[in-house]
């Protein structure tokens, strides 16, 4: 298994890569949400950072965020009970995003 400076570091090169081309969020938010159960705090904040930006994104179409966010639910609840600071003020943040969008799938 990767370290987590070898996780960071590839998730950063995924960051970069949906920033060019915002059609990759799909594939990448997956991998991204999977290592929400990972301990380490750098991770933690990028992963919360991350999910934020991205619900933030206007260069993502909104049906796209809606089937992301419908996927995320679960590992940003994983965020929000984080003792980490940081971890928590980009977790609350990004549910705020998140809640319109899946209200409107309902």
């Amino acid at each position: 298994m990767a370290s987590a400076e070898q996780q960071l570091a590839q998730l950063k090169q995924a960051e970069l890569l949906v920033k060019q081309d915002p059609t990759h969020y799909p594939t990448i938010i997956p991998a991204v949400l999977a290592l929400t159960v990972q301990q380490d705090r750098s991770l933690r904040r990028w992963i919360a950072n991350f999910l934020t930006d991205t619900f933030a994104s206007r260069s993502l179409e909104t049906q796209i965020k809606e089937d992301l966010a419908t996927v995320s639910v679960d590992p940003l609840r994983t965020l929000i009970e984080d003792v980490d600071d940081v971890v928590l003020k980009s977790s609350i943040l990004c549910s705020s995003l998140i809640y319109p969008l899946l209200f409107r799938r309902m």
